[in-house]
């Protein structure tokens, strides 16, 4: 491939996945806490943190990704890809306006509403496991990019 250093958006990409697991289970732990023990005021503003924390990484992921990560190098390699890496690329998109319904309402919680507040611990979780089946995919194409053999020598 002409031009284009592999190992280092690739590298990055790690990189980002990697911080971005860590604040996902900081995530998943607070969302996990039991409000006799912690107070619904804390845990509250805890998640409001925590959730930040997440969407600010998880939004630079996706920037890297899509400007100069593994998206252009899989499209380029291997361009028989491509769809993959377009429906991987609507997977960000479906993210940013879950993220964009979420985050005011997010805000907008206050301690005394604790149906509220319960549904939309629900709806993070359910944003987890999209961002988690996101990830697994992206990791299963760039194994296939990078790794599988496509013989024809010999």
């Amino acid at each position: 491939m002409q031009g284009i250093d592999t190992q280092s958006p690739v590298n990055a990409a790690w990189m980002e996945h990697q911080i971005l697991d860590h604040v996902k289970q900081a995530l998943r732990v607070t969302l996990d806490w039991k409000v006799p023990s912690v107070g619904l005021p804390r845990k509250l503003s805890s998640v409001q943190f925590t959730l930040k924390s997440f969407l600010r990484h998880l939004e630079r992921m996706m920037e890297l990704e899509e400007r100069n990560g593994y998206m252009l190098i899989v499209s380029e390699k291997k361009p028989n890809m491509s769809f993959r890496v377009d429906r991987l690329e609507q997977d960000h998109q479906q993210f940013r306006e879950f993220i964009a319904q979420l985050i005011p309402e997010v805000e907008a919680l206050n301690e005394f509403q604790d149906e509220r507040f319960e549904d939309i611990c629900s709806r993070i979780y359910e944003l987890l496991e999209n961002v988690d089946r996101h990830d697994s995919e992206e990791v299963q194409l760039l194994q296939e990019t990078f790794l599988c053999d496509e013989g024809g020598e010999g």
